[in-house]
């Protein structure tokens, strides 16, 4: 069996590349050819990848400098019926960025549309060759630090958007210093399949062998065997 990851239009060289490192099999979901959905049903895992903005009209809110056309609704829906799919069928999901604030509006949770503007604090990338590193500290007695056996570490950043309110039976596994959110899971994991978002990008560490990138996929691809 195979991981399933869903298509991203940029950076994708870059998830090839860590599965790849890591000897992961995958079949790439592409939201452009709505029969890749089916395809989920040959994969033992799922994982949804980052980049464009989720259309804010889903989580109930609304895009106050009108960006018109910078959205891909096409995708958001394909990626929620594959992330409905995983759930009812019980395969293992690692939401990435994007796909972490996927899995928390599914849930029912919203996102802080700008974080820059809304809480005056930046977790974009420094440049296009560049990301910014910040440290998180883990919370006690979650699934996230079971996996990385650590108390705190430094991550990548490149997002302006973060979960604000968990969705419902969600909690959060860490923040960032300044108070943002940086990952979920299920709060009661009985009886659920292997459920984890993380808002950094394992896939971009200059060293895979960090606990926050080594650790992740190592413990997914575990998880995706006993499927």
């Amino acid at each position: 069996m195979k991981i399933g990851i869903s298509k991203s239009d940029t950076g994708w060289d870059k998830y090839i590349a860590w599965l790849e490192y890591f000897n992961s099999q995958y079949i790439i979901l592409d939201y452009k050819d709505k029969s890749d959905l089916s395809k989920l049903d040959d994969c033992s895992g799922l994982i949804l990848t980052g980049r464009v903005d989720i259309y804010p009209e889903i989580y109930f809110d609304w895009d106050p400098s009108e960006r018109k056309g910078t959205y891909i609704p096409e995708r958001d829906g394909f990626e929620l019926k594959l992330l409905e799919r995983a759930i009812n069928n019980k395969i293992p999901i690692l939401g990435i960025c994007r796909g972490n604030q996927l899995i928390n509006v599914y849930f029912k949770g919203n996102l802080i549309f700008d974080i820059e503007s809304q809480r005056n604090v930046n977790h974009r990338k420094i440049s296009d060759e560049e990301n910014r590193i910040h440290s998180i500290k883990i919370i006690e007695d979650t699934l996230l630090k079971d996996i990385v056996k650590t108390e705190t570490g430094d991550v990548t950043s490149s997002h302006h958007q973060a979960i604000d309110r968990p969705g419902e039976g969600l909690i959060i596994n860490s923040k960032s210093p300044d108070g943002i959110i940086e990952g979920i899971e299920y709060q009661d994991k009985t009886n659920k399949a292997f459920m984890i978002g993380i808002q950094w990008h394992p896939e971009r560490f200059s060293d895979y062998e960090t606990p926050f990138s080594k650790n992740i996929i190592e413990r997914f691809a575990k998880e995706t065997k006993s499927k």
